[in-house]
């Protein structure tokens, strides 16, 4: 067997391990989302109350 043939449980684990890294980036534009929402009422809390 050589280093590149793969057998077919560790085939299955690395397509797993691919599907959760697709799902959990699939996820990040919301979180970005979150983050700048986040962001930006700490700039309005902090330009309305420095007045």
């Amino acid at each position: 067997m050589s280093p590149v043939d793969l057998s077919d449980e560790q085939r299955s684990t690395i397509q797993a391990e691919l599907d959760a890294d697709r799902r959990w980036e699939k996820r990040l534009p919301g979180y970005a989302a979150i983050a700048l929402a986040v962001l930006a009422v700490i700039v309005v809390v902090r330009t309305v109350f420095s007045l």
